[in-house]
């Protein structure tokens, strides 16, 4: 890949993190930064889910996730149950108040969506899905390809 390509591709990444705002200490008015909200709705949509499944869908490291996790513990926003033979695994379930954050997340981000895109037409808003996916499909085949040149 040309430096131009790389260039362009790391623009357009500060471009988009900045108008998501995920760079504010309190995404989405949560109170959480942008990586644990991200963990803790991942949580949600993924009920049952353990740490290594964690760290592995988010593609995020151990040590940061636990961190993460024991924070949400102590606020009373998840509990974790041991899984029968499994060496200590755990499998990781909100509590209601961890419920009601996570419907938060879900509720302020699409409202953020919605009002950071309202100027646009229904057209404009179908191409800016259509390039989206095809974003999201380039970059799935290109991780299920292996590494190219």
């Amino acid at each position: 890949m040309n430096d131009d390509l790389i260039k362009r591709i790391r623009d357009f990444n500060r471009y988009y993190t900045v108008w998501l705002e995920v760079m504010n200490k309190e995404y989405l008015e949560t109170g959480f930064s942008w990586a644990e909200s991200r963990v803790l709705f991942e949580i949600h949509i993924c009920p049952g889910i353990n740490a290594t499944g964690l760290c592995e869908h988010l593609n995020m490291d151990k040590s940061y996730i636990s961190r993460i996790l024991m924070k949400f513990e102590k606020r009373g926003l998840l509990t974790r149950e041991l899984m029968p033979g499994s060496k200590g695994l755990k499998k990781i379930w909100l509590t209601g108040a961890g419920e009601k954050i996570a419907h938060q997340i879900n509720r302020n981000g699409n409202q953020q969506i919605v009002e950071k895109l309202k100027m646009l037409d229904e057209d404009s808003c179908i191409k800016l899905c259509e390039a989206m996916e095809c974003i999201k499909k380039v970059l799935s085949e290109s991780e299920k390809g292996g590494e190219r040149e």
